[in-house]
């Protein structure tokens, strides 16, 4: 493509992006123009609208930083990687365990979100959580979210939004009691729940991240090869994402 054909505006957002970014005590405005050889208005109308978008903040000194916008673009990518290979290792996990409900789920700070799932009644189907409505599991309640509430890195803040005494207390009874299983799961890294039939049991990844297994019945010894099979996703999963990030 020839240059002619470029956004020159656009170049020059992109310019100021990479200059701002790079400068980790910030840059005011005519640091920027001189830096770049812009116009001041030219310059100002740009870094309006790049921080209008959330790509540059500004402090009390006038100084402007990278915005919280490219962290979030970087995240963005980083869950398109880990959704892809999460989905990969739930189709190898199906294989070992084909009579289970299999999912992958996510804390937030608004839901215990099930991003993916596999489950017998639809054999082969990688499901998958539609954006902006996921799938949710009860706060307090399910396998997958006391497994998260007890080890995701942002169970704290998903907590204030989702109290004990208005969401737990039907469930445990006193705060202390779920306080207890909570260092019990952080300890195993796992959260098993009997159901009648079956059982449900949750394993902690890493990060904010899951991985449910439901079964009608358990067959004796099987638990062993579900958890051995969970530390080979969670190890799979993990180099994953890093590599992801190294390519950034």
């Amino acid at each position: 493509m020839a240059q002619s054909d470029y956004v020159l505006s656009l170049l020059k957002a992109l310019d100021i992006l990479k200059l701002v970014c790079a400068s980790p005590d910030g840059m005011r405005l005519n640091e920027i123009a001189d830096h770049l050889a812009l116009k001041k208005p030219t310059a100002h109308n740009l870094v309006r609208t790049l921080r209008a978008r959330g790509f540059l903040d500004k402090d009390d000194a006038n100084r402007y930083f990278a915005g919280s916008a490219i962290q979030e673009l970087s995240s963005l990518r980083n869950n398109t990687i880990l959704l892809k290979a999460a989905g990969r290792e739930l189709r190898k996990f199906r294989r070992l365990f084909p009579d289970a409900i299999l999912t992958f789920s996510e804390l937030s700070p608004g839901g215990v979100e099930c991003r993916l799932r596999m489950s017998p009644d639809r054999p082969g189907e990688l499901q998958q959580g539609t954006p902006g409505t996921p799938v949710s599991f009860a706060p307090y309640v399910s396998a997958s979210a006391v497994c998260l509430q007890s080890c995701a890195a942002n169970a704290g803040a998903f907590e204030q939004n989702f109290p004990f005494a208005e969401y737990g207390v039907a469930r445990w009874g006193t705060e202390e009691r779920f306080l207890e299983v909570k260092r019990k799961v952080r300890a195993e890294l796992v959260y098993r729940m009997e159901r009648s039939p079956g059982v449900a049991v949750a394993f902690f990844l890493f990060g904010n991240y899951s991985l449910g297994v439901r079964m009608e019945r358990e067959i004796p010894g099987i638990m062993e090869k579900v958890r051995r099979a969970v530390a080979e996703v969670r190890t799979t999963l993990e180099r994953e994402l890093a590599c992801g990030e190294k390519t950034e």
